[in-house]
């Protein structure tokens, strides 16, 4: 199958009128829930989050080696 520029076009106009009849409903406990994870500390502006970062660098790191199937 042949994707073109107009199908592409074509499916986000489709997308696009699917989303407006969207209408997600979020309940009380959801709220308070979603307010006590962004007053957590972690959360504030200026708080310390580079343990992602290095989180990601171990992760990297380990894979940086792998060579070819693993063969016991």
């Amino acid at each position: 199958m042949t994707s073109t520029l107009e199908d592409g076009l074509r499916a986000l106009e489709r997308a696009s009128e699917l989303a407006k009849s969207i209408h997600p409903t979020v309940d009380d406990q959801y709220r308070d829930w979603i307010l006590q994870i962004e007053a957590r500390p972690e959360n504030q502006s200026g708080a310390d989050k580079s343990g992602g970062w290095r989180a990601l660098q171990s992760y990297l790191s380990f894979f940086r080696n792998v060579r070819g199937p693993y063969t016991p």
